[in-house]
């Protein structure tokens, strides 16, 4: 559906077909625009491995720490070619405490990685590179642009446009506004979306539940 269509049903779900709309497009469209996304969020919608811009990381010798796109929601492959190189190393995602835990002094080592740290808005490597490379990624991420004109169209699949006029509604029935505000409303609304994409994971759990961490085997001493 395109954007002219999802504000048209959005108008006919909300009864504001009349103008002077209670809802103006500029909201609608703002409520739609963060619809895409949330769903992206819960529901991990948007696998991107092709874009360069998100997916691919210059990597420099000395150098550790990289951005990471801000579309970027997580992590789900990451691989390093050394420039030259005809194959990849794919990289293990771990976390700080696991690395001090298993391999003190990894901040200051130099090699080739085997190993990354996602932050929310960095990538570490698992120690400083020793040579210049390519850091290759696979992702989940939200749209790269909002839609803008009626007739953009969601970065999803089509069958789950009809659900994001479900948060328009949502957002719609919840403004502090004693004409539109509806709190039951905004509850079914709400929750017809979650019955499509799930609920929202909070930011460790997600963290956590990412993060794969390292087999290795421990001695055990007798």
């Amino acid at each position: 559906m395109t954007l002219t269509q999802l504000i048209a049903l959005f108008r006919q779900e909300a009864d504001d077909v009349v103008a002077p709309y209670l809802f103006s497009d500029t909201a609608v469209t703002g409520w739609l625009n963060e619809a895409v996304e949330e769903a992206c969020v819960r529901a991990l919608l948007v696998k991107d491995w092709t874009t360069s811009a998100v997916c691919s990381i210059a990597v420099a010798a000395g150098t550790s720490t990289y951005n990471a796109h801000a579309s970027i929601i997580n992590i789900t492959r990451a691989a390093f070619m050394v420039d030259g190189g005809s194959d990849s190393a794919v990289l293990y995602q771990t976390t700080e405490f696991e690395l001090d835990r298993l391999q003190p002094g990894w901040r200051d080592e130099t090699g080739e990685p085997d190993s990354f740290i996602h932050h929310d808005t960095k990538i570490r490597l698992g120690c400083i590179p020793e040579s210049a490379g390519t850091l290759s990624l696979e992702v989940n991420r939200i749209p790269l642009a909002l839609m803008a004109t009626g007739t953009d169209v969601p970065e999803i699949a089509s069958r789950h446009h009809r659900t994001l006029v479900q948060w328009a509604l949502f957002r719609a029935f919840s403004v502090p506004d004693s004409e539109v505000v509806d709190p039951n409303k905004a509850a079914m609304a709400e929750r017809e979306f979650t019955k499509m994409f799930g609920l929202r994971m909070d930011a460790t759990t997600r963290r956590e539940h990412e993060t794969s961490m390292p087999h290795r085997n421990a001695a055990i001493w007798l």
